[in-house]
């Protein structure tokens, strides 16, 4: 626990300075001014953890980088830590002041104590728990590879597991500090404690008197967090995948709320959206959130807003371009496995056939089947089966998803009925008085265009995951959106009919509800984290797993395999389940490997 108290710091740090210092050199830049009125004035960002999120995707694509030129390791955090001091140096007053402000509210808001228990608490997390089978499979040596080498030529011949490019495998190896002899294993941690930090700000409700829509998604962001926090001890990218999309889904309902009139904001969790994309191809749909920017601009600037829609576009270009180069260095594709997209005709690259089977592979898994012929099989058959396999809360949501999809093309007609009316009626000359049930304009709700918007794009984001490879680990936060938000948009619509006399009443049956559910919960986490604790967690991190190898010799090379199973864990190095296919492309581990031969 301490060892990973001491790794958050060294993250924290260097984070916070690279994406103040970024965001801060982005809204100084002319055609990114906000406008106030006739004046333009630079955009002041109002929460510090957006300095946070924003430095961990800067040095993740840095630490991508540094991956096709060499071994991310001592000298890539030595770079880092020159950078931070020079832009630290550059930035020391700007910064000191931010912190010495953010630090002042925490402490007269009496949160400070909220704050550090989560940490600790997420920390305590993050030292021991559940070890995931793909990490053991190949998540483990993907980081090693990338520590110990960069990015190798045709890696995912010698298992396609390694072909599975996630930019989270460049951050853990990036913050593993292997070099000192002992790797951490603790960034899915700091995720999950980036979204638990956000989540806190439930707390606000008792400030406001009434919740908000995006205090319902951090609700289930809660029950996320405890359904995987005896896990995030291991580097998955599903984890890393999912806290993000809870961060940029609340992140956005708050922006909503706020009635921020800047796009800036929106166009960097457009941004960042493309980056979580690259950790896992799921969060792909969260990319549509960039129309909403990119309509604000267009309609508030004209042609004058293109070179800022270029910009964001070039934002977006230079983390994604590390991630495709990747690809193709491992594998031979531009996105691995659909074979699909095939552009270059490498030596190294893996056999389309094999391409194919991993991606059918894939879907059929997630449907529920081990069977690869089983991905043949129509939507009528295999979908009964997997809502019959869902967990019964996730029957829940996923019921509450289909109950609400009618109910929310129904408030897309009144919407627009309503809009078209009003139009109608101020052309005549009219008042137009009919209320606007789903789009009130007050300090609770979002505004209906909003609110259509956003539940759109969670829906999309849902017919996305069922249709591709629907395994609820891997996109169970489609499952339990766009129920919960139409949920809360209701409720507090409900909320809002009922006037104030009912807010005293309804306000304690909602604390006492939420209090039940955390008291619950922790106690179930107590109760199964007590027989694995270790008194040795509370000071170092638990290992990576460890089986037992046996060697293979490939050229003059050691390649190690399981002696049952297929699972290898971290070390030894390289491990793969079958060697019997490695076939090297030179007498160097650096010159790659080749398709096996047939």
């Amino acid at each position: 626990m301490l060892a990973v108290i001491f790794n958050w710091i060294y993250v924290i740090i260097t984070t916070y300075i690279t994406g103040f210092a970024v965001l801060t050199g982005i809204s100084k830049i002319a055609c990114m001014y906000t406008e106030k009125g006739k004046k333009k004035i630079v955009y002041n960002y109002k929460y510090n953890e957006s300095f946070l999120v924003a430095g961990i995707l800067i040095v993740n694509v840095y630490a991508e980088i540094f991956s096709l030129f060499g071994k991310v390791s001592l000298a890539a955090n030595a770079i880092l830590i020159l950078a931070c001091v020079f832009l630290y140096y550059t930035y020391r007053e700007e910064i000191n002041s931010r912190i010495i402000d953010g630090a002042a509210k925490i402490i007269t808001s009496k949160s400070i104590h909220l704050y550090l228990i989560i940490f600790l608490v997420m920390a305590y997390g993050t030292s021991h728990g559940l070890m995931h089978y793909d990490t053991d499979l190949y998540h483990a040596q993907s980081i090693r590879w990338i520590e110990e080498f960069g990015v190798i030529k045709g890696l995912g011949n010698i298992h396609v597991r390694l072909g599975y490019n996630s930019a989270s495998f460049a951050l853990s190896a990036l913050y593993s500090g292997a070099f000192m002899g002992k790797p951490m294993h603790a960034m899915a941690g700091y995720f999950a404690l980036l979204l638990a930090w956000q989540c806190a700000d439930l707390k606000n409700i008792v400030r406001r008197g009434h919740p908000v829509l995006s205090d319902f998604v951090r609700v289930m962001a809660i029950y996320y967090l405890f359904t995987v926090f005896d896990e995030i001890v291991s580097p998955a990218s599903d984890y890393f995948m999912a806290t993000m999309v809870f961060y940029i889904v609340i992140h956005w309902l708050d922006l909503f709320a706020n009635h921020e009139k800047a796009f800036l904001p929106h166009a960097l969790l457009a941004i960042f959206a493309v980056y979580i994309t690259t950790i896992k191809l799921s969060a792909a749909p969260l990319v549509l959130l960039s129309i909403y920017p990119i309509v604000r601009i267009i309609r508030k600037r004209g042609k004058s807003g293109v070179r800022a829609i270029l910009l964001c576009v070039l934002f977006c270009f230079i983390i994604a371009v590390p991630y495709f180069v990747r690809n193709v260095i491992l594998t031979g594709y531009l996105v691995y496995p659909f074979p699909q997209v095939d552009l270059f005709n490498v030596s190294w690259k893996i056999p389309v056939e094999t391409a194919f089977n991993d991606a059918h592979e894939i879907t059929a898994y997630g449907r529920g089947f081990t069977d690869l012929s089983a991905y043949s099989e129509p939507f009528i058959s295999w979908f009964p089966r997997w809502v019959s396999d869902l967990s019964a809360f996730n029957k829940l949501m996923f019921a509450l998803d289909l109950i609400s999809f009618p109910v929310y093309i129904g408030c897309i007609i009144y919407y627009f009925v309503t809009e078209n009316n009003e139009s109608k009626m101020k052309a005549d000359g009219g008042n137009f008085k009919m209320e606007k049930v789903f789009h009130l304009s007050n300090r609770r709700m979002v505004t209906g265009l909003d609110f259509l918007f956003i539940e759109g794009i969670t829906f999309i984001s849902l017919a996305y995951f069922i249709f591709t490879a629907p395994l609820v680990r891997y996109g169970g936060v489609y499952l339990w959106l766009p129920g919960m938000i139409l949920l809360g948009r209701f409720l507090i619509l409900l909320d809002s009919r009922l006037g104030s006399d009912a807010d005293g009443y309804a306000y304690r049956v909602i604390v006492a509800i939420f209090a039940f559910f955390m008291i619950f919960k922790c106690a179930v986490l107590v109760r199964d984290d007590i027989p694995r604790f270790r008194t040795g967690y509370l000071v170092e991190q638990q290992e990576y797993n460890r089986y037992d190898l046996q060697e293979k010799t490939v050229g003059d090379k050691v390649f190690y395999y399981p002696s049952e199973g297929d699972r290898t864990g971290y070390d030894p190095f390289p491990s793969v389940p079958n060697p019997d296919n490695i076939v090297l492309a030179g007498d160097r581990i650096k010159d790659g490997f080749l398709p096996p031969k047939s």
